[in-house]
């Protein structure tokens, strides 16, 4: 499985939408550093896939279509292309294409059970323990 840049940004968007509830576009692209344009284009292929519900508007945004528990990241990185096929070629050998579907077999292990809801729990457990660990 190829984690591509579209991949990552949308796990980005919905996380930040995860965590703060709603967030307008606009605002996704500023806080998580994404180019605006792209991340239309990630959003309404979120929105088709059924993950986030969007508002029109001026007071419009974004939220998750349903609970971050019940988001699993292996339905996000397919809805995203996440899945396909690279342009690196296959291997010239047996042992690295073994390798390699060892690897994309782990990984897709990895991320299929791994709900959003889980993933957002780990970053702010990390994000607690360093900031107790922050002195003056």
């Amino acid at each position: 499985m190829h984690l591509t840049t579209k991949a990552r940004y949308g796990l980005r968007a919905l996380c930040h939408v995860a965590h703060r509830g709603y967030a307008s576009a606009q605002v996704i692209a500023e806080k998580q550093s994404i180019p605006s344009r792209y991340l239309e284009e990630i959003i309404g292929e979120l929105r088709k896939a059924g993950f986030v519900i969007g508002k029109r508007g001026p007071r419009g945004g974004y939220k998750l279509a349903r609970p971050a528990n019940e988001i699993v990241l292996a339905d996000v990185l397919i809805a995203l292309g996440a899945g396909a096929p690279t342009n690196a070629g296959e291997p010239q050998d047996e042992i690295t294409s073994l390798v390699e579907r060892a690897v994309d077999s782990r990984f897709a292990n990895a991320v299929g059970a791994l709900s959003l809801e889980e993933l957002l729990g780990e970053a702010r457990e990390q994000f607690r323990r360093l900031a107790a660990d922050y002195v003056i």
